[in-house]
């Protein structure tokens, strides 16, 4: 699956590294995160998301072949709180924070705050 971010969407969330840069926005009317990654080197990448008690929550490895990446996390059986999504290539380390927050009394009204 190929997905190119538009840099110029007020929703993506846009992060660079020297050998891939990576965009998240949340998906319309829901509590998924959707996460494309455009790499400019052949080596491996992982992705790892984890919770403010540093326990792994997703942990997937993104083959060196191929340029592109995209992938959709389902938050909505996760509490409120902060999360991160660290994304490494080699020595090269990228964190991005979420907050995962409510605010109605229902999880309809749920929100992801890329901080």
């Amino acid at each position: 699956m190929t997905f190119i971010t538009n840099a110029s969407n007020k929703n993506v969330d846009l992060i660079k590294a020297n050998t891939f840069e990576v965009g998240m926005f949340q998906s319309v009317n829901s509590i998924k995160m959707n996460v494309s990654i455009q790499k400019t080197t052949d080596k491996d990448l992982t992705v790892i998301s984890k919770d403010n008690k540093d326990e792994i929550l997703i942990s997937e490895h993104v083959r060196k072949n191929g340029s592109s990446y995209h992938s959709k996390y389902d938050l909505n059986e996760l509490e409120d709180g902060k999360y991160t999504f660290e994304f490494k290539n080699g020595d090269e380390k990228l964190v991005e924070e979420i907050n995962l927050v409510t605010t109605k009394p229902t999880k309809i009204y749920r929100q992801i705050a890329l901080n």
